[in-house]
Parts: C-alpha cells; sequence; structure tokens
C-alpha cells in the first residue's frame, strides 16, 4: 500500500523515479523497491518523503480514511502547454543542479514577481 502511494505521488507530481531519488538522496533501486513494496524506507526516510510531498506519515503509510488532497487534481491544459516549451524544460532541468541557497533565491525572485504583479494589477483597478 506505502508503494502504491508513493507512485501516485510522484506520478502526481511528473518526476521520475531518478529525479525522485535525487531529491530525497536516495538511491533509484532503493525508491524502486519501495513502490513495489518489496523494502520499507527508514524513518528518516520516509520523513523527507512525507515533507517533499507536503503530506502526512499517515497518509503515506495507509492509516489515514480521507484520500490525499492531490488525489482528485487534473493539471489544467495551460500549465501542461507550459510544460512542453523547450525554455521552461530546460529551466525545470537546471533546477535538479541547483543548491538549496539557489532554489530559495529562486523562490523568493518568483514570489516578487508575483508580487509586483499584483499590485499592477490592484493598480489599474
Amino acid at each position: 500500500m506505502f508503494g502504491d502511494r508513493l507512485r501516485k505521488l510522484r506520478k502526481e507530481r511528473h518526476l521520475t523515479q531518478k529525479a525522485l531519488a535525487a531529491e530525497l538522496s536516495i538511491s533509484r533501486s532503493a525508491l524502486s523497491l519501495y513502490e513495489s513494496d518489496k523494502r520499507e524506507p527508514d524513518f528518516d526516510t520516509l520523513t523527507k518523503i512525507a515533507d517533499f510531498f507536503d503530506t502526512s506519515l499517515d497518509y503515506l503509510l495507509s492509516r489515514d480514511k480521507e484520500t490525499h488532497t492531490n488525489s482528485d487534481y487534473t493539471m489544467p491544459d495551460y500549465i501542461t502547454d507550459v510544460l512542453r516549451d523547450p525554455d521552461v524544460s530546460q529551466a525545470l532541468d537546471k533546477l535538479k543542479i541547483m543548491s538549496a541557497s539557489e532554489k530559495k533565491s529562486l523562490a523568493a525572485h518568483l514570489y516578487a514577481l508575483a508580487y509586483i504583479r499584483k499590485k499592477e494589477d490592484s493598480m489599474k483597478k
């Protein structure tokens, strides 16, 4: 059951096993064994997985009665179109090799851009 939920979360994020394994600092083969329920992660790895997917340990361990909040999520067409853009794909590939501080800096820049756009939009009204 854990393996099914892990695979589902990974696919919802459109991640390969290799990409997710890199994010979690584990081998791709270990991740494959987790997804096939042939091996269970240790507590630290389980916590990393829950944090990465922003979900509870209860959900991962099938101890909840409710479905995961993203289970009914369908990606809008405009996001799919954006992800198909070669420039966007290339930029997303660079995220994989960024350090944590570079990712935080990028997030701050994106937040600032969104804030500026929101402020400009409110001034137009």
